[in-house]
């Protein structure tokens, strides 16, 4: 078969993913989703299993022996497709336009795993002989909900057994058409403080004599951050990796402008201290401290005058290496009882993930900037760290894998929003580039075994 050809079956195959809901949130249409992917890596070649989950269930695809072990992660669950209205055209049902395939997952993350597994095929045509190498495929059902499953499967079932390499389960191309290879991710603690300061909401006039439980809550909230970001917890930047001379030196070349940012985000309040010159090292190197929503009391149309009893505001922490999101909290339970805000109830979410970063002088990473250079014939962007997270830590942790991200996403792609998009070109390169990247661990396993 031709390159085009391959292609034209991974789009196919992306048609039959995208066409099931697999909404994790709901846990609708996992498990036929779950047996499409095993599918589809059985007649690639690959010995299947597939596991329960708390919600969705884990595929595994295995082939093949050697020195080095490759391992790829993907998943098949989705976001919900809500706000329907706002698709134009159905959010479960491939459809192009302008050159861009549109259907939710299409992006994130089937589109990653067609367009690998149709490069997996187009190399095993060429090479269709012994595999030199290990290739352990995990394709999760959960990833959209957090993964809760996943480092208690991955102990289980992959238990004493080292992986050299993992494909994580995205990359990006930027604006200018340039591939970024992204060497970590950043972890992220999900927190819910809440406040009662009576047993209903009372007339605003006691205002004079009771306390505000939004008032506490925003006090609380604003003594853990000042003007220029920088948190005020004691011992929270105790355990902060500092950055290799050379992760600094990434970092102090932006692949994008500060202007490019701002035109793109339409932000328009950048924090003290950053500025065109090191807004790029605080995406990669800086743990931040963010409030997602506030509530509590009246929040209907016009006034009504009340104290309320009860009020709640939502945090995140983006963290950076070597810091332990479970190690935060105890932090912020110290910091809060010293403020004099004992009262205040922390509620841990589920979303707690580790933070990771790989070297980027790992042969992996030398290995993927050659073969992109090459295909998207684009200088590469080798990236520090994703300002955002992904629960790679288990694999770092158990298995002793470096982790990377390559991938067709782009910056418009609009993911887990209507119109989720990826561009048809960058789904044929990814191919045609898989096919080689497989190549490469085989040439890899060769040169170890010598």
């Amino acid at each position: 078969m031709t390159l085009d050809e391959h292609v034209a079956r991974g789009r196919d195959d992306l048609r039959r993913l995208v066409a099931i809901p697999s909404v994790s949130a709901r846990g609708e249409g996992l498990g036929e989703c779950a047996e499409t992917v095993r599918g589809l890596l059985e007649e690639a070649g690959f010995r299947t299993e597939v596991h329960p989950g708390e919600i969705g269930p884990f595929v595994i695809g295995e082939i093949g022996s050697g020195p080095v072990v490759l391992m790829v992660y993907n998943h098949y669950d989705v976001q919900p497709e809500d706000p329907v209205a706002l698709w134009e055209s159905p959010p479960f049902e491939l459809s192009e336009r302008d050159g861009r395939w549109f259907g939710r997952g299409v992006a994130d993350d089937k589109g990653e795993f067609a367009s690998r597994l149709a490069g997996w095929r187009l190399f095993r045509e060429r090479q269709p002989g012994p595999l030199p190498f290990r290739l352990i495929w995990v394709v999760d059902g959960e990833e959209e909900i957090g993964s809760p499953s996943l480092e208690v499967f991955l102990k289980h079932r992959f238990d004493g057994q080292r992986v050299d390499a993992c494909w994580w389960e995205y990359g990006e191309i930027d604006s200018a058409g340039r591939p970024i290879i992204l060497c970590g991710f950043k972890g992220v603690l999900g927190l819910e403080l809440r406040c009662r300061t009576a047993r209903a909401d009372l007339h605003s006039s006691l205002g004079a004599v009771f306390d505000n439980p939004l008032w506490r809550l925003a006090a609380a909230t604003a003594s853990m951050r000042d003007a220029a970001g920088r948190i005020l917890i004691d011992g929270f930047y105790t355990s902060v990796r500092a950055p290799r001379p050379g992760e600094m030196a990434m970092a102090a070349d932006p692949p994008f402008t500060f202007e490019s940012l701002i035109a793109a985000t339409g932000g328009q309040r950048p924090l003290e201290g950053v500025d065109a010159t090191t807004f790029f090292r605080a995406m990669n190197f800086e743990p931040c401290f963010n409030v997602n929503g506030f509530g509590g009391g009246y929040e209907g149309e016009g006034m009504k005058t009340v104290v309320p009893a009860e009020g709640f505001v939502k945090l995140d922490f983006r963290l950076v290496p070597d810091q332990d999101p479970k190690l935060i909290v105890p932090l912020v339970r110290a910091h809060l009882d010293r403020k004099g805000f004992q009262d205040i109830e922390i509620v841990v979410h589920d979303d707690v993930v580790k933070p990771v970063r790989s070297a980027p002088d790992h042969w992996l990473v030398g290995e993927a900037r050659t073969l992109l250079e090459r295909h998207f014939r684009q200088p590469v962007i080798v990236q520090p760290s994703s300002p955002a997270s992904g629960t790679a830590h288990p694999f770092v942790e158990q298995l002793g894998a470096a982790v990377i991200g390559i991938g067709l996403t782009h910056h418009g792609a609009m993911m887990h929003s209507p119109n989720e998009n990826i561009v048809r070109e960058h789904f044929g390169t990814m191919v045609s580039f898989s096919a080689d990247f497989f190549e490469a661990m085989g040439r890899k396993a060769a040169a170890a075994s010598e």
